[in-house]
């Protein structure tokens, strides 16, 4: 029997390269993307490039959770690997979802935990779930909210509550036989954002969004709670295990029911 793959943001980048590598190991594919031309431009690419495969294309809007949870009666079958890619890049100036969140938190964060959370009804048996982080999580907190709107910090918190999401979620599936895993890709070429200092940066000393993708990818394959990133200054070189960010107990528990109470989707474990 065939495995499946949901990839968020499948259409670009680090996502795009994610289906390569799922398509290559056997998987067939489902992009999940707010741009349906764009999705579709790709899943032509990516048949050109493997004739044999299979894959398809489903509207998913992150920025609003009516969409996250629409997405799940669109989505046919079962699944096997939710590689939860798509975000928000640094933006301003300052937005909101339709829900009224915060445009970082809501898209990077929000919209992935309903997702998952709405999705785990359809796990096969050891469905995997990865889920992308950043290197700028260690700047971030568990603040859902901020006095003064920081694009940078509320970029760094929303990738923060991608990785602590992760391990929570790790702990949760202990011994359900399915897995949570978190990776981050360095410092990988991207679509542009920030100011021309930072383009100018990616430019000349990222890494290929190809390159990016192998923590991602590696991370599936690892044990449940892992955390992956680049080996040399978690910027670049080959996938090996990240420090983890320490939390607290507590503070998780909140943020896990801050989001919950957000998002309105609770997780049946």
């Amino acid at each position: 029997m065939r495995k499946a793959a949901i990839i968020t943001g499948g259409n670009a980048g680090l996502g795009f390269h994610c289906a390569e590598r799922a398509i290559v190991n056997g998987f067939d594919v489902t992009l999940a993307c707010r741009n349906i031309d764009k999705a579709e431009a790709a899943k032509s690419r990516l048949l050109d490039r493997f004739p044999k495969s299979r894959v398809s294309v489903v509207l998913l809007d992150l920025s609003d959770l009516e969409s996250a949870r629409s997405f799940v009666g669109r989505f046919e079958g079962n699944w096997d690997l939710l590689i939860n890619n798509a975000g928000a890049k640094i933006e301003k100036p300052f937005k909101q979802t339709s829900q009224g969140h915060e445009w970082h938190i809501g898209v990077n964060h929000l919209g992935h935990f309903a997702l998952t959370g709405s999705l785990l009804s359809k796990a096969n048996e050891n469905a995997t779930i990865v889920t992308v982080s950043s290197i700028v999580a260690r700047r971030g907190t568990l603040e859902f909210e901020l006095e003064v709107f920081d694009e940078r910090k509320a970029y760094a918190n929303s990738k923060l509550m991608n990785l602590v999401f992760s391990q929570e979620l790790a702990r949760r599936l202990s011994g359900t036989g399915h897995k949570s895993v978190a990776a981050h890709p360095g410092f990988a070429r991207a679509s542009y954002y920030g100011n021309r200092m930072i383009r100018a940066a990616e430019y000349c000393f990222a890494h290929s969004a190809v390159t990016g993708s192998e923590s991602i990818w590696q991370a599936a394959n690892t044990s449940n709670g892992k955390y992956l990133a680049p080996r040399f200054l978690e910027l670049w070189g080959s996938p090996s295990e990240a420090r983890s960010v320490r939390t607290d107990s507590a503070a998780v528990l909140d943020f896990w029911n801050e989001s919950e109470r957000l998002t309105g989707v609770s997780f049946a474990i």
